[in-house]
């Protein structure tokens, strides 16, 4: 598989991880599965398809890495690999939530925090570096802008958990994001040249 059909494939792996993340979330607030939860198999279940949505969420950071949106300086990699070792940090953190069967788990703050500075500076590499432009230059700073404004501050300033339809708009925020790098995905082949060429 060529690098375009890979970046093209992480855009629709994120859009498909959006639409589970909002059937597991309407699962989990239907039937009260908030962690920690119950040992029951219908909040394994909903727990495993939050891990796998977040899963996915990876594939497509990385097809964003691959596709160099962020462009090929220190900022754009540092940036991008912030925001992957947080996915990272919370998949490892649902991991040990399913096994000890603690949501306090150390790495869920830590996760948390490089996921919000890495989507932040993720969204500024992507727009200052110019190799997307139209709406989807845009779309990872929103998605990072959401996640500060109106999801992370909003939990901190009220020690609140998100309200379902905060945490819905959340996910239509990665399927912007997931959007924009399948839209974009049909331009590497450009993008490779013109930087071989700067």
């Amino acid at each position: 598989m060529n690098i375009k059909n890979q970046i093209r494939l992480s855009g629709v792996v994120g859009m498909a991880s959006a639409g589970l993340w909002l059937i597991a979330l309407l699962i989990e607030y239907r039937y009260g599965l908030q962690p920690p939860g119950n040992a029951s198999l219908i909040y394994i279940a909903d727990q495993i398809m939050f891990f796998v949505a977040l899963a996915g969420y990876l594939v497509m950071l990385l097809g964003l890495w691959k596709s160099k949106a962020a462009g090929d300086g220190i900022f754009g990699r540092i940036s991008l690999g912030i925001f992957i070792a947080g996915l990272v940090s919370l998949l490892i953190a649902w991991l040990a939530q399913l096994i000890k069967k603690d949501p306090n788990f150390f790495l869920y703050p830590v996760g948390g925090i490089f996921q919000l500075l890495g989507g932040l500076l993720t969204g500024i590499a992507v727009v200052t570096a110019k190799r997307w432009d139209g709406w989807q230059r845009f779309a990872p700073l929103i998605q990072g802008l959401y996640y500060l404004l109106l999801f992370f501050l909003l939990v901190v300033s009220s020690n609140q958990s998100p309200s379902p339809i905060g945490e819905a708009l959340w996910q239509v925020t990665w399927s912007i994001t997931s959007l924009a790098l399948f839209t974009k995905s049909s331009n590497i082949n450009r993008m490779i040249v013109k930087n071989a060429q700067e």
